[in-house]
């Protein structure tokens, strides 16, 4: 801690009796640090005839008081993001010899260091720390250091501090997913909207976006519903506002798992040598395919050819071509399969004879 101790000056000893146009002015107390040393400005104005009478030296009394208090201004800070900042430090000098010095923390950005003088005398030391305020400065805690050298090379310091308040509107908005990851078709999600701001968020509203179609969907800071395969191709984003303005979150894709979906377009056609048949089938993730004749699974081979082509993220298309002689008409079936299920597709392949066409069963 700084020891300080304050003059009360009794005055100068002047001899000689005072008259009107004896005057003497001198500050009523100044605060000092122990082991330093200390400026007394005094002034006075005697008769001329009594020039030769003056005293060498002033004397006073020293009593002890507290240790002097950086004087930080303004007290408290609260202004709108992107508005400039001026605080003010100042520290008294009691020796200008060695004046305090005077540093920021954190330093935000150059300061302006002078030393100045009361109206009584003494001196000084200011320090002006300018900025513009950020939303990141909010509840920063800002202080004012002053270290004070003295004659026997020691150091002393002290220091005050204020925390600032800034007043922003909403930033970064994010969307987290509960349960987080992949979704099972029919199941329930919480979407949750988070976004730094001061005052807090007033209002949060939910947009769903399919495509070139945009519709709102709700309001609050969570947004729960259950989902279908369908919303595996929609997004959702999040707008929060509160009285300084308002900022959208980007789009979240939900990834929603369900089992293969059979196209009921598929189909088979039939020459004399040859039987040809195509299948189609949607999933998440991507589902494999197999056929079956007569209850038998089919591999490639000379006589029967599978060939395979891919529909996006989620789609598949399978093809079989096989030879049979003429009389064959076999049973056909279409199997496809994911991590969540399986769906199948019966086919019979159509006669050779004009108007008898076999029927299509999805299973």
């Amino acid at each position: 801690m700084i020891e300080v101790e304050r003059f009360i000056l009794i005055g100068c000893l002047l001899q000689g009796a005072l008259s009107r146009d004896w005057a003497i002015w001198m500050p009523q107390s100044i605060e000092a640090l122990a082991g330093s040393c200390v400026l007394i400005p005094c002034t006075f104005d005697i008769p001329s005839k009594h020039d030769n009478d003056l005293v060498t030296e002033a004397k006073g009394i020293w009593t002890k008081a507290s240790p002097p208090k950086l004087k930080l201004t303004p007290e408290k800070v609260e202004v709108m993001e992107g508005t400039s900042v001026s605080l003010n430090c100042s520290a008294a000098a009691p020796c200008p010899k060695l004046p305090p010095n005077l540093t920021w923390t954190p330093s935000l950005s150059d300061s302006v260091d002078q030393l100045q003088e009361n109206e009584d005398q003494t001196k000084y030391v200011s320090s002006v720390l300018t900025f513009t305020a950020s939303h990141l400065h909010h509840r920063q805690k800002i202080t004012c250091r002053a270290l004070y050298k003295l004659q026997q090379g020691d150091n002393q310091k002290t220091s005050n501090s204020l925390t600032l308040r800034v007043l922003y509107p909403p930033k970064n908005p994010s969307v987290s997913v509960s349960p987080s990851g992949s979704v099972l078709e029919g199941s329930s999600v919480t979407l949750t909207c988070s976004s730094n701001a001061n005052p807090p968020v007033q209002i949060y509203t939910w947009h769903k976006v399919n495509g070139r179609e945009m519709n709102t969907v709700g309001t609050g800071q969570n947004l729960t519903f259950n989902v279908t395969e369908s919303s595996g191709s929609e997004q959702h984003y999040c707008e929060a506002q509160n009285q300084h303005g308002k900022e959208n979150s980007p789009t979240v894709q939900l990834d929603i798992k369900y089992m293969p979906q059979i196209s009921d377009s598929g189909s088979c056609s039939r020459t004399a040598a040859e039987i040809s048949c195509s299948c189609e089938s949607r999933g998440n993730p991507s589902p494999s395919m197999e056929w079956r004749v007569s209850g038998l699974q089919v591999t490639n081979s000379t006589d029967r050819v599978i060939s395979e082509e891919q529909l996006g993220n989620t789609g598949l298309r399978s093809s079989l071509t096989m030879r049979h002689s003429q009389g064959d008409t076999p049973t056909l079936l279409c199997v496809s399969t994911n991590i969540v299920g399986s769906s199948s597709l019966r086919l019979l392949v159509p006669s050779l004879h004009p108007g008898k066409w076999a029927h299509i069963t999805l299973l």
